[in-house]
């Protein structure tokens, strides 16, 4: 439910949002917002 939300907020702001996993390392989430 936080990363569809997040996403949702992310999306508004015309951004980005994206994930990075790896076996045995876990996930990575990044976010990119344009600067206005």
């Amino acid at each position: 439910l936080g990363l569809a939300i997040a996403r949702s907020i992310v999306a508004a702001h015309g951004g980005r949002i994206a994930l990075s996993t790896a076996p045995g390392k876990g996930a990575a989430f990044s976010i990119a917002l344009p600067r206005n």
